[in-house]
């Protein structure tokens, strides 16, 4: 096990980091004009401000549990030019990624901000949906097995010691496990109403995506080291809470500006029936708990549980929305 927010702050893997950025940034014909700053570290990731001649760049490591999130938006800048920012270099082995300031992100109290940037990855989505093959880093996470893993994860985490921060209550884990038959029907309606699985960005906001470079152009996603292969509508789960400024763990929002916001994102879709829309939606709020769960996992999985981030982290939120 790793505490990572240390491995970042060590003078080794900063003069490591350090050697890498200064070997890209000279081929590109760039000089670094001062000390690289820390904008952010936690046990998912960590990103520090390049500082160059007349710009800065940003260097982010990931998680293991993330470290494909370089080669996908290497992969996406190709299938889906314009749409995701394009790294300047990437060291996969150990998700290093140097990628260009785009400017800045969209306004987290704008609603115009939400709907624009659900419309962008719709369509993003849509132009992925032919191009899995091209995505092999991409983890999969597909309704059609999404029970089977959470049931997997539920026994997993009510078997951990007492005192694991992660530890799930027996009595929990059995309410979950009654739930499994519902859960499963859920998802079997998404494998049947459709649309064919894409790319599930799992953490659309507006803090990771900027403005278009030019009026009509799309917006941009830098951030998907969440991302899934799966139901694309899982991607719903949240901006349908981020706009009415609801957190991801509250239920699911009955405000006007989540329905204008779903309805924006489905119209997109037309392949599924009006009449179907509200069953598919009730499924995926589901399946995009598992996908939210799901990203947790694999950041946990090699982290040091002792660190006081995962000391405060809780899964059973996802859980219990998943399974309600």
């Amino acid at each position: 096990m790793v505490d990572f927010v240390a491995l970042w702050r060590s003078g080794i893997f900063q003069e490591r980091a350090l050697a890498w950025i200064d070997a890209v940034v000279e081929e590109r014909g760039q000089v670094r004009v001062g000390p690289v700053d820390e904008f952010k570290i936690r046990f998912w990731s960590a990103v520090f401000r390049v500082p160059l001649q007349g710009q800065s760049v940003w260097f982010k490591v990931a998680n293991p549990g993330q470290a494909f999130e370089g080669e996908l938006l290497v992969a996406l800048s190709q299938i889906v030019p314009g749409r995701v920012i394009k790294p300047w270099a990437i060291e996969p082995s150990q998700g290093w990624s140097l990628l260009p300031d785009g400017g800045p992100t969209l306004s987290w109290t704008s609603e115009d901000d939400w709907i624009g940037l659900i419309d962008d990855v719709a369509e993003l989505q849509r132009r992925c949906r032919p191009h899995q093959s091209l995505l092999p880093m991409l983890p999969s996470y597909e309704a059609a097995t999404a029970a089977d893993c959470a049931e997997a994860l539920v026994k997993h985490l009510a078997g951990l010691p007492l005192g694991h921060p992660q530890h799930l209550d027996r009595a929990d884990a059995g309410r979950y496990l009654q739930q499994l038959p519902l859960l499963r029907n859920r998802m079997a309606v998404l494998e049947e109403a459709g649309p064919r699985p894409s790319l599930q960005p799992n953490d659309a906001h507006p803090g990771n995506a900027v403005h278009p470079t030019r009026p009509g152009q799309p917006r941009r996603l830098f951030d998907l080291g969440d991302a899934v292969w799966s139901h694309p509508w899982a991607v719903l789960h949240s901006p349908g809470r981020g706009v009415a400024g609801a957190r991801l763990s509250d239920p699911w929002p009955q405000a006007a500006s989540t329905q204008r916001l779903v309805d924006a994102y489905t119209e997109h879709w037309p392949e599924v029936d009006r009449t179907d829309r509200p069953v598919v939606l009730e499924a995926v709020e589901r399946l995009g708990a598992l996908h939210r769960l799901e990203s947790w996992r694999r950041l946990i999985a090699e982290a040091d549980p002792a660190t006081e981030d995962q000391l405060k982290l809780r899964l059973n939120p996802w859980l219990e929305q998943a399974f309600s």
